[in-house]
């Protein structure tokens, strides 16, 4: 068998009882993160607007929209729910929760899903996604190259096939109805960097999430598509990458001799996307140690990072995360990065846009086939001090107690704390959950807090 079918083989004979309890208890934690990162996001603008088109649709409620009453089709409910789990870019720095997640819940909804069978679907939908993402983009780890530098985003193309192996494990598809929805996903797979700063940095893992849940569908119906999609002449691989990027051994290698969810990912102390981190830590330590003011600062200097930070100037609350402007403005002014600075009345804040009139760009100086060098931060006060600070390492979030006191910080935007609590209790019994239902209805009952519709 090529990678195409060996991966659908891989999906389909796996069971829970053939994951690491490791594994488990990590995919418990994240899919909480996940969830509750959604729920925050469920009160921003982007939720009123989705969920105006989901009415105006008015598709056949089988599945939920989290933090709405609103229910819809299982593929369009994959879709909102997708946009809004990246949203805030809130969710773990790798995002493989923010497509596998929403097609997983919306077809398990339906079909009277367990717990267990989530917990299985998002494993492997997230080891598909782990190793299509090292094998197709195994350039940008040593700066050269890749589908990444060229302006592919992979939330959008790898994550369409990772969505459907988890939509398709939830429906039990067999070995070739795997592999054809692959070949299906691709078909629909796509996103751009460029639109990072934009609701439809959002809308692209929610495509991912929907054109899983709708390849694992029709390929359950007998629709066909090519079942070596991965390595076939242009095909998915030929077509993202040139001539040798691939590394196709991180494909198959220890093909369920280990899972990727064996390790936690880097679950976020920050709102904002990942190379933002090193910067703002940097920046509130500086703060700390010397005891400066915004008043005080002539000027910031930082690399901005601007592949994945490239709205040098915002002028929505959903532009913030990908601005290093505004994200240092705000840490320089307020001493802290957090949900709550991300809005449009902050956005456009006089003492804002001074602040960040004095954050200057530093060239990022890394060679290609160099390793990532520390983030350097430099500060210099009106009274001629310099102060300068460099950051290697991210710090995360890894305890159970942080987790899930993240959950809860962004679950009761949207839910009671009673809610957010019952939600945090299923989660972390999942594998005993008879019904996945039991999870919509704590996030879309009629009692939730006042919403976007």
């Amino acid at each position: 068998m090529g990678p195409t079918e060996t991966l659908a083989q891989f999906v389909v004979d796996t069971r829970l009882g053939d994951i690491p309890p490791k594994a488990v208890e990590i995919s418990k934690l994240v899919i909480l993160d996940v969830l509750g990162v959604t729920l925050a996001a469920s009160r921003q603008a982007i939720a009123r607007i989705l969920n105006e088109y989901l009415r105006e649709a008015a598709a056949a409620p089988r599945a939920g929209v989290i933090g709405s009453p609103l229910r819809t089709e299982p593929a369009l409910a994959a879709w909102a729910n997708g946009a809004l789990a990246f949203a805030l870019d809130f969710d773990d720095n790798i995002h493989g929760s923010t497509h596998t997640v929403p097609a997983a819940l919306a077809i398990g909804e339906g079909n009277g899903a367990s717990g267990a069978k989530l917990l299985e679907a998002y494993i492997l939908g997230r080891d598909i996604c782990f190793r299509l993402d090292a094998a197709l983009d195994a350039g940008r780890r040593k700066n050269q190259g890749g589908p990444t530098s060229r302006g592919w985003y992979a939330g959008g193309t790898t994550g369409s096939l990772a969505a459907a192996a988890a939509a398709g494990k939830v429906l039990r598809l067999n070995a070739k109805q795997m592999a054809t929805a692959f070949g299906i996903a691709v078909a629909g797979a796509g996103g751009v960097r460029r639109n990072f700063g934009t609701m439809a940095k959002a809308l692209q893992t929610g495509n991912a999430a929907r054109n899983g849940v709708t390849a694992a569908l029709l390929a359950q119906k007998g629709f066909t598509a090519d079942r070596t999609i991965l390595e076939a002449p242009m095909g998915f691989a030929a077509a993202l990458c040139l001539e040798g990027e691939c590394d196709w051994d991180a494909l198959t290698k220890d093909l369920g001799k280990f899972f990727y969810m064996e390790k936690l990912p880097p679950i976020k102390r920050f709102p904002t996307c990942t190379p933002a981190h090193r910067p703002i830590e940097g920046l509130l330590a500086l703060r700390q140690q010397h005891g400066f003011t915004a008043d005080d600062v002539e000027s910031v200097e930082s690399d901005f990072h601007q592949r994945s930070l490239a709205r040098i100037d915002p002028q929505e609350a959903i532009a913030g995360p990908n601005s290093m402007p505004f994200i240092l403005a705000v840490a320089l002014l307020d001493g802290k990065v957090a949900l709550e600075q991300f809005t449009d009345e902050k956005i456009h804040d006089p003492r804002v846009r001074g602040a960040m009139a004095k954050i200057r760009h530093r060239a990022n100086e890394r060679q290609p086939g160099q390793a990532e060098p520390p983030d350097r931060i430099t500060v210099t006060l009106r009274n001629g001090a310099t102060h300068t600070i460099e950051v290697a390492e991210r710090t995360t979030l890894h305890t159970n107690e942080e987790i899930h006191g993240k959950f809860f910080d962004c679950a009761t935007l949207a839910l009671s704390r009673e809610r957010a609590d019952q939600l945090a209790g299923l989660i972390d019994r999942l594998e005993n959950v008879d019904d996945i239902g039991a999870l919509m209805r704590c996030m879309n009952g009629n009692d939730l807090k006042t919403s976007t519709d």
